[in-house]
């Protein structure tokens, strides 16, 4: 009892020096944590309809909606902001299928609303296309 209590206090305090097993051992572990622990474990997903995400120079910023589907953040530099719902989501699938070089299929766009109200972007959620059928 007293070995795994020496042990505890070892690996909490970092007690090992560079270049030993243990050290080696400890090492590894983190790494595995790191690389293995599922991406919903700590809810890090950036946020949807963030007005500030496309002030980086992004124009497109894949994203996951509260239920974990895949979102495409599209900025108004690639489709300007169009009343009409069709033509929106026609110039979307183009602008789309061009930068991705694949064909998509588009379930929902909602827009992105800057701080003054303006669309700044839209939120695109893509549907099965022909090609993702069995």
């Amino acid at each position: 009892m007293r070995e795994l209590s020496k042990i505890s206090y070892n690996i909490f305090f970092w007690v090992y020096e560079r270049g030993t097993l243990q050290y080696d051992i400890l090492c590894a572990l983190i790494l595995l944590f790191i690389f293995l622990s599922p991406r919903y474990l700590f809810q890090d997903w950036p946020v949807i309809n963030s007005p500030h995400q496309f002030k980086f120079g992004e124009q497109i910023v894949d994203t996951f909606d509260e239920k974990g589907n895949p979102v495409l953040n599209i900025s108004t530099q690639l489709v300007p902001a169009i009343q009409d719902a069709l033509a929106l989501k026609s110039a979307a699938k183009t602008q789309l299928e061009k930068t991705l070089n694949k064909p998509i299929s588009i379930a929902d766009i909602k827009p992105i609303l800057g701080e003054n109200g303006e669309t700044i972007g839209f939120s695109i959620w893509l549907g099965p296309t022909a090609s993702d059928t069995f």
